[in-house]
């Protein structure tokens, strides 16, 4: 949904400055709202500007005009989202419990807490935006139908305040949407003071870019026994966030949502309920508000892929990291090129992630953009390298990210050179047929996606880092298969004989190879 064309008219002409102003409009009747409630949002003094028409959701109004929402993280949660999880929440949170929002926003889940049956003077609230809070004030003081008595009640219940700082109120449940912060950027890294004080609570389990949105997690659960949360599926998969994944317990109720199902977050997120008990029960897809199509019991994992990994082969104890050296490269190693690219040059063939196939390279067959212009066969010289390209020479293969299967291609000379986000593999004690066997094997895909999903932009995508990659188990590479990988390796790539290697891979397994071939790209 867009914001009606009068909003936005009014808001880029007065910016943060109406958005009162607009909200109140929004929500409607804001006179006889103020005589009503005496909530400050519909305060007549505060509301100088034209008369626009009541809107559905005003939430929206307040994700989608306020200038400061990337700072602040807030994503509001559609509707049919918080009642899914209001619903499973309330379910394990025991009669008449108290529902506690650290992270209110507009009030979308204090407001499917009512509906899902939750009293009006159970509810608690906190959020550091004061228009946010004003806005779930009057928001839940309509849906509940109270007086101007009541409001001010109200108005001790839903505060203003820093939930990772401030003391909470007691309660029995939380029912959060956590802001959404990228740690990396400037705009909305944390201060140091306040790293200082999430240090100091979960120790070294908090890593320099461990995500607030499982610090949330974390805090909820110190809080609260029972626990319904969204986060987006990075938190899941990140790096930092590994050793308060670890001290957290399985959820009992767990939503995989693709992305799209929050407006402007293009990647999945996961909605779980926590408590006490054994069992998950799994979903995956878009509410049946949303799409027309409910969400279905899904998944091994935490997060629900897109399609079930049947069981992995048993490996053969050792990991891909005991006998090959695995690397990626980083921002300087690609900017390191930066004028010094040649078309079809002597060097070296420079190669992106697009330009992996599994099995073979694409290089000189499609093209590719690199410093923002397109290559048909890019190339460099070895000393217009960074220093830690050019220490690398011999066999090696380059492994593609963001792909549905994984996606590895021999270079068994070392001509070529990947540019970030492609990571190396360089073998040590064996050779380069085994180490492509083990990564083009249908189990070392259903592994991959198990340990990345949910860090991708897709929930069918696979992106492993270097320390990811060196943990691919080890399978046995019987003659056979050896001999379709060393056809590859040899550079006489054909489709079918790919697909031998995958099913040579998968003895006795035809569930496991025909999972992967239903993953595999189409034939390009």
């Amino acid at each position: 949904m867009r914001i009606p064309r009068a909003y936005r008219e009014w808001l880029s002409a007065r910016g943060e400055e109406g958005l009162p102003h607009a909200l109140a409009e929004a929500i409607g009747e804001a006179d006889r709202r103020w005589a009503e409630t005496g909530l400050s949002l519909f305060d007549p003094s505060r509301r100088r500007g034209p008369s626009l028409p009541a809107l559905p959701d005003p939430a929206r109004v307040l994700e989608l005009g306020h200038p400061r929402r990337k700072a602040l993280g807030a994503y509001h949660t559609p509707p049919a989202v918080a009642d899914h999880v209001a619903v499973a929440t309330l379910a394990l949170a025991g009669s008449d419990p108290v529902i506690l929002d650290p992270a209110c926003g507009g009030g979308a889940f204090l407001l499917a807490a009512l509906r899902a049956g939750t009293r009006w003077h159970q509810l608690r609230g906190i959020d550091l935006d004061p228009l946010a809070v004003e806005l779930a004030r009057a928001l839940v003081a309509l849906s509940a139908g109270l007086g101007r008595d009541q409001c001010r009640e109200l108005e001790t219940l839903i505060l203003t305040g820093d939930a990772l700082t401030t003391p909470w109120p007691a309660a029995d449940a939380v029912l959060t949407n956590p802001p959404f912060l990228n740690r990396l950027k400037a705009l909305t890294a944390t201060s140091p003071e306040l790293a200082s004080l999430i240090r100091s609570r979960h120790g070294d389990s908090v890593g320099p870019y461990t995500d607030i949105s499982v610090v949330f997690l974390a805090e909820c659960l110190r809080h609260c026994p029972v626990v319904g949360i969204v986060l987006p599926a990075s938190a899941y998969a990140a790096r930092d966030s590994a050793a308060l994944r670890a001290a957290t317990p399985a959820p009992r109720w767990a939503w995989t949502l693709p992305g799209g199902a929050f407006a402007d977050v293009g990647w999945p997120t996961i909605a779980s309920v926590y408590a006490a008990g054994e069992g998950t029960e799994r979903r995956r897809g878009l509410p049946p508000a949303l799409v027309d199509r409910g969400a279905v019991a899904h998944g091994p994992g935490l997060i629900a892929a897109e399609d079930e990994a049947p069981p992995l082969l048993v490996g053969t104890g050792f990991v891909l990291g005991d006998v090959a050296t695995v690397e990626a490269d980083f921002r300087d190693e690609y900017y390191a090129l930066d004028g010094h690219l040649k078309e079809d040059g002597p060097g070296l063939k420079v190669v992106t992630s697009g330009l992996v196939d599994p099995g073979r390279l694409r290089w000189g067959e499609v093209p590719a953009t690199i410093h923002r212009q397109r290559w048909q066969r890019p190339t460099a010289a070895r000393e217009h390298l960074h220093a830690r390209q050019r220490a690398r020479t011999g066999a090696q293969l380059l492994v593609a990210t963001q792909t549905p299967v994984l996606e590895a291609a021999p270079d068994p000379e070392g001509r070529c050179v990947g540019i970030t986000p492609v990571l190396v593999v360089r073998p040590r004690g064996v050779d380069l047929a085994e180490l492509l066997a083990v990564l083009l094997a249908p189990s070392s895909t259903a592994w991959a996606l198990g340990r990345s999903l949910g860090s991708g932009l897709s929930l069918a995508a696979i992106k492993l880092s270097a320390a990811q990659l060196r943990e691919v188990p080890m399978l046995t590479v019987s003659p056979e298969a050896r001999a379709l990988a060393t056809a590859l390796v040899k550079g006489t790539y054909r489709r079918d004989t790919l697909m031998s290697l995958a099913r040579a891979m998968s003895p006795g397994r035809d569930d496991l190879f025909q999972w992967w071939t239903r993953r595999l790209p189409p034939v390009r």
